[in-house]
């Protein structure tokens, strides 16, 4: 039932947020900003928020690490894809780009987490 009831509290926490974030998008000018307001930053807020009240802080960090990692692989990634995309069309300049997010992850959680 625990584990029922913090599921519960991160979908609804992140519901929120993400309803927060929208609102927040719609304020934005120029609109094309609004979408740095949406799900994902909301959503890990929200994870966040709920690991720090059941699991205390050392976890929040470590998660907190871990997403800024992620952000690093993706910035890697769409530094690449847009390059890649031109040269080799959506699918395979994607997929080559995909392979970078992968190796700045796993180097970045190789130094952060070692």
């Amino acid at each position: 039932m625990h584990t029922f009831l913090i599921l519960a509290l991160k979908g609804a926490a992140g519901g929120g947020l993400v309803v927060a974030f929208a609102l927040l998008g719609e304020l934005v000018e120029p609109k094309r900003f609004a979408g740095l307001f949406s799900a994902a930053p909301s959503i890990a807020l929200a994870n966040l928020t709920i690991v720090l009240l059941t699991k205390g802080h050392r976890e929040a960090h470590a998660q907190s690490l871990g997403m800024i990692v992620g952000a690093a692989g993706f910035i890697g990634f769409t530094l690449v894809a847009r390059r890649l995309v031109v040269r080799f069309e959506a699918l395979r300049g994607s997929a080559l780009a995909s392979l970078v997010w992968i190796g700045v992850a796993i180097a970045g959680y190789a130094a952060v987490f070692r």
